[in-house]
């Protein structure tokens, strides 16, 4: 049977998950904040070209990433994963010798488009395998961001004594080579789920009835949006508000740390929590908690203050990216899984592109940084108040129940009936 024969193989998928996950989000996305200084120092750049640099490889994640659904739909999810992997290794390869401007720019962008390519099918096939599981699963891919920046603090240090000002370029290099392993093992344990057939009523409907107006994938993709606008404004301003209220740059990089070490636990953690508490339930928890988390400093801007804020921030965001994901891949039928998961990933890269600018702004115009965390607080609030609203029924079908024999397969589609899609 395809169910018994792969939840024995369950966790080699998420290991190989994973290991492209740390790849591609963690090396191609997470890891450049932290290379950056000794970057713009070797290169001769300036602040501003060093920010556009991030900001293309957010760029590239926006414009690819509402597209990967429909590919997926066509090519299959294991071939777009390594088609992503791929890119995110070629670009990393050419951040190790590139000499001028244009062509860093031009490798940003191939880290960007490769993401995009590489998430949404993986957590197609994680959900088209284990829909049971998924929580728990899409909590190890979202927590391999984390593994992937904790490496990168790790190995800079190291890279940049061995090698003096060239090491970040030979640190490039070795993500690379470490990508092309990832492909490897993406290429040998994973495999496409069984795609269900949709019922006769509804195979004439698009994309766009099933999806992009899909009252309750249109709520996820709110949700998800507000949760990526507040997403990145602590991470950015945080550190400042710390030194701001007299505390040392040590104790600011204690405290920053905590979070990043929780950010590793806490997908997996509400993950495998909503898989038996109901996911609606888990985001509520996590939301609420998130919220209070961002209060605490303005509060209690005191050391205690800032490093119970950390843990609890740290200890919920992850997870509540991963349960959005998750609820999103829920409200439709499984074949337009993946393309209802890049449409609300959409949304949360937008607010992600939004949120640090606004925040930047607020600071300014105000000089008050407490302002904006009170800001993404209110923000998280206003998830949580939408999720409250929330259907907690899923649109579901396990499909690893069913055989690889198309008639059987139909029979089992046929007792789904058109109200629950």
């Amino acid at each position: 049977m395809l169910a018994k024969e792969h939840e024995q193989n369950i966790w080699k998928y998420a290991f190989a998950s994973v290991a492209v996950t740390v790849s591609s989000l963690g090396f191609g996305r997470m890891s450049y904040g932290i290379i950056m200084p000794f970057m713009k120092e070797n290169l001769a750049m300036s602040y501003k070209q060093a920010g556009l640099l991030a900001t293309t490889v957010s760029i590239g994640y926006l414009l690819m990433v509402i597209f990967v659904g429909l590919l997926v739909t066509k090519y299959g999810a294991k071939k777009l994963v390594i088609f992503g992997t791929g890119l995110v290794s070629f670009g990393l390869f050419m951040l190790s010798f590139v000499s001028g401007y244009g062509w860093t720019l031009f490798a940003m962008l191939l880290l960007g488009i490769g993401t995009a390519f590489t998430y949404t099918p993986l957590i197609t096939i994680l959900v088209g395998w284990f829909p049971r599981k998924r929580g728990m699963l899409i909590g190890f891919l979202v927590s391999g961001m984390g593994l992937g920046t904790l490496i990168s603090s790790a190995l800079i240090p190291f890279f940049t004594t061995w090698f003096g000002d060239m090491g970040w370029r030979y640190l490039w290099f070795f993500y690379g080579a470490v990508s092309i392993v990832s492909i490897i093992i993406a290429m040998i344990i994973l495999r496409d789920p069984p795609i269900p057939l949709l019922p006769k009523e509804t195979q004439k409907r698009s994309f766009w009835t099933k999806v992009y107006v899909n009252k309750r994938v249109l709520r996820v993709a709110f949700i998800y949006g507000l949760v990526g606008f507040a997403y990145l404004v602590p991470q950015s301003f945080l550190f400042s508000y710390i030194l701001e209220v007299g505390l040392t740059k040590f104790q600011a990089g204690q405290i920053m740390a905590i979070s990043g070490i929780m950010t590793i636990f806490s997908g997996p953690l509400w993950g495998g929590v909503s898989d038996r508490i109901g996911r609606k339930s888990a985001l509520l928890a996590t939301l609420g908690i998130g919220a209070v988390s961002l209060i605490i400093p303005v509060i209690f801007p005191v050391y205690s203050g800032l490093i119970v804020s950390q843990f609890l921030w740290g200890t919920t965001i992850v997870g509540m990216l991963s349960l959005c994901q998750a609820l999103s891949t829920e409200q439709v039928h499984p074949t337009y899984a993946p393309v209802a998961l890049g449409y609300v990933t959409f949304f949360f890269a937008a607010g992600q592109l939004l949120g640090p600018g606004i925040g930047g702004w607020i600071i300014d115009r105000f000089e008050q940084i407490p302002l904006a965390l009170i800001m993404c607080s209110v923000l998280l609030a206003l998830a949580f108040l939408l999720t409250i609203r929330m259907n907690a029924h899923a649109v579901d079908v396990d499909v690893t129940e069913l055989e690889a024999k198309p008639m059987l397969k139909s029979i089992c589609m046929k007792e789904i009936s058109a109200e629950e899609l």
